[in-house]
């Protein structure tokens, strides 16, 4: 897809300003609109394929299983808009550069792409019923190395993807008084160097499987912000609860289903290839398509509950997860 910009690079916890010479390089990049600063509000002419354009009902979209590299979320913003009942599932491609050369390396159309998103859409068959008792279905997501250390805790003020304040004072404030309360209980043998992480929810008890979870990137204590990573929009009236990783251990993947079942899962980035498979490392899992790698996987999420119903929101759309340990699980139809 031609168009993308590279959001990412200058996403995480900043702004736009004419005045520093930090981002003029990304201006040609960036196209800002009039009153708007946040690099969530930078705006989007990215075209999808001819293909997926000239589906004429995008209703009839059932499932878009696709592979992207790390910055696909403009992608992902313009299937969410007109895909938006479609399950839509990515696998975030491990980086490849010590191995060919490529920053990634994704095949399609009998093609190699050093970047992107490859894919496939199912479209439901004319001849079959639109009524499709599994249509509400979502894909589920589980974290299993994460460990609450804040209470859950409403957004005051946010701007973009930063987390000003929460109901009991400045964001930044909170997470250290947080990280102190429960430093004696950690163990302090973790690998993971106990990453931070924020739980964003569109409700103080909500719904099973209706928040994301994004790292912790940075923070200002003197100004009380916390920048989250993503190129959403965390909005005010969100509620946020402060998670540390302790366990970043894979989720197996070989576990046999009855049921065909898409799988992927976020590994820890170990820094080195991985070593080649051998006949005494490999497991065979019957109806279990998917795969694991550090970059992680996108989700199409459910806006029920949340407060706010823009692709922007991010609660709403797709999410991206990377958090080491996370799987992601969803059931086909026979």
């Amino acid at each position: 897809m031609h168009g993308r910009q590279r959001l990412r690079e200058v996403a995480v916890g900043r702004w736009h300003n004419t005045i520093t010479d930090r981002f003029r390089d990304h201006q040609r990049l960036i196209q800002w609109e009039d009153g708007q600063s946040s690099v969530t509000q930078a705006a989007s002419h990215l075209k999808l394929p001819k293909e997926l354009e000239e589906i004429s009902d995008p209703s009839a979209v059932e499932l878009i299983l696709m592979a992207a590299d790390k910055d696909s979320s403009q992608v992902f913003d313009a299937l969410d808009s007109r895909f938006s009942r479609a399950v839509r599932l990515a696998i975030v491609g491990s980086q490849t550069p010590f191995f060919n050369g490529r920053e990634f390396t994704l095949f399609g159309t009998n093609q190699v792409y050093e970047g992107g998103v490859v894919g496939v859409a199912f479209v439901r068959s004319q001849d079959v019923s639109s009524d499709n008792p599994r249509a509400g279905e979502q894909p589920q997501v589980t974290y299993t190395g994460l460990r609450a250390i804040s209470d859950v805790l409403e957004i005051r003020r946010s701007k973009g993807n930063v987390v000003l304040e929460v109901e009991n004072g400045e964001a930044a404030h909170q997470l250290i008084a947080s990280i102190r309360k429960q430093r004696e209980s950690l163990s302090p043998n973790r690998s993971s160097e106990n990453r931070l992480f924020a739980k964003i929810t569109p409700s103080k008890e909500p719904m099973p499987n209706s928040g994301v979870v994004l790292q912790v990137t940075g923070g200002d204590p003197a100004k009380g912000g916390l920048a989250i990573d993503t190129t959403k929009d965390i909005e005010p009236g969100h509620f946020i609860q402060f998670m540390m990783l302790e366990d970043s251990s894979a989720v197996s993947l070989s576990e046999s289903t009855d049921q065909p079942t898409l799988r992927f899962s976020a590994k820890e980035y170990s820094g080195m290839p991985e070593p080649a498979c051998t006949d005494a490392s490999t497991s065979i899992a019957t109806n279990v398509f998917g795969g694991a790698t550090e970059g992680g996987f996108v989700y199409s999420i459910s806006s029920t509950g949340s407060k706010s119903n823009t692709i922007k929101s991010v609660l709403s759309g797709s999410a991206e997860c990377a958090v080491p340990g996370s799987n992601m699980l969803f059931t086909l139809d026979n």
